[in-house]
């Protein structure tokens, strides 16, 4: 296999022709494409020719527009980042949205195209044209299958640094599904389903390079799947997104804790209680930020109309709740006991998702002018 990078490129403006710039690359480097070639894509250069700018100073709120729902979210040096369901399809960090190689003195990022694989296939279309229009009667030049990956730059959980990705195809393979085949010993393949699309995109990306203004390569010479172009070029890289049922991850694991106790990521009430840092925290900024969680009344509402509406009753008084951080615990208090043990329970995850080991020890009898009280005791404190 070999992979080119596509030098000579000029920088890309708002509409500029960047199906004619691409082609111009492939004509200097190799000619011309060939079957089975795959032309990969920075998404920055698109973003470039479409004009998707918008101004810096609006990014933090432009990550939640540009998102279909926030995943995770940390506090930085630099204000709160966020993983994010991009409306563009991927899951990446901060949607996508980029200021680096933009231009000197640019005060803008740059957005993702909304439709990454039909602005591959609009490329695909445009650079085919472009070299025919550039004349040659080869057969060779001429192919019969041949493909365009718009990639971006996205993390993996559980592995350090970043690595790029597919997020946009036309006319290439995204999947190569080895199901029901056979492995070298003869064992049956229940679910291997390679990624070839992303692992173009990785090959690629290392010709490329973030800071040498190469943002394109041509790959060939790879092994292009059995299985016919319907059958797994069809889906797109949009079909590579896990979704629904299927994403065992669409939270982090903090996330979906305070998701579930009515505080979900990216809203004001999370900024309210607090976002974790990426940095370690002592137990105690930990254990705040649990309470603040806990006394948050995310409990939520039987819709007006709903056939059980009838049902609601009284409501745990959370607003007249407590919690005081002692040495080694929590003790917390509420105006009844109906609503300490509410709090109680929201209490217990809430400190477990800050990783603040916690037990509950005893529930004391109110004092004169005070609540019912519970302690809940730390357990582990080094």
């Amino acid at each position: 296999m070999q992979v080119w990078p596509l030098t000579g490129i000029p920088e890309i403006v708002a509409g500029d022709d960047l199906a004619g710039a691409l082609a111009e690359a492939i004509a200097a480097t190799v000619g011309s494409v060939r079957d089975g070639d795959v032309l990969v894509v920075s998404s920055k250069v698109v973003s470039k020719a479409g004009g998707l700018r918008a101004d810096v100073a609006q990014r933090a709120a432009l990550v939640l527009r540009e998102s279909d729902r926030v995943v995770a979210e940390r506090t930085t040096a630099t204000g709160i980042t966020r993983i994010v369901a991009a409306s563009a399809g991927p899951v990446l960090a901060g949607a996508g949205i980029d200021a680096s190689n933009i231009g000197p003195g640019d005060e803008h990022v740059l957005l993702l195209p909304q439709e990454p694989d039909a602005a591959a296939h609009s490329l695909l279309l445009g650079v085919a044209a472009a070299l025919e229009g550039r004349g040659g009667s080869n057969p060779v030049d001429r192919p019969t299958r041949w493909g365009v990956l718009i990639t971006d730059t996205a993390g993996r959980p559980w592995r350090l640094g970043q690595a790029d990705i597919a997020i946009g195809a036309a006319g290439v393979p995204v999947v190569d599904d080895l199901r029901d085949g056979l492995d070298a010993d003869g064992r049956a393949l229940g679910v291997t389903i390679r990624a070839v699309a992303d692992e173009l995109a990785g090959a690629a990306d290392l010709v490329k390079g973030k800071a040498d203004r190469v943002p394109a390569a041509l790959v060939r010479g790879w092994r292009w799947p059995a299985a016919p172009p319907e059958a797994t070029g069809a889906i797109g890289a949009d079909g590579l997104v896990r979704r629904g049922w299927s994403d065992w991850f669409a939270l982090g694991h903090v996330e979906a804790v305070r998701a579930a106790l009515g505080v979900p990521p990216g809203t004001h009430d999370a900024l309210d209680v607090g976002v974790r840092s990426v940095a370690p925290e002592p137990m105690d900024v930990r254990a705040q930020r649990a309470c603040r969680l806990a006394l948050t009344d995310g409990l939520g509402r039987i819709p007006v109309g709903h056939p059980r509406a009838h049902l609601a009753g009284v409501r745990p008084d959370l607003l007249g709740a407590r919690c005081d951080l002692v040495q080694y615990g929590i003790v917390a208090e509420a105006p009844d006991e109906f609503t300490l043990g509410v709090l109680v329970g929201r209490l217990l995850p809430a400190l477990a998702a800050e990783d603040v080991p916690t037990a509950y020890a005893r529930t004391e009898p109110p004092a004169p002018g005070r609540g019912p009280r519970a302690v809940l005791v730390f357990t582990d404190v080094g």
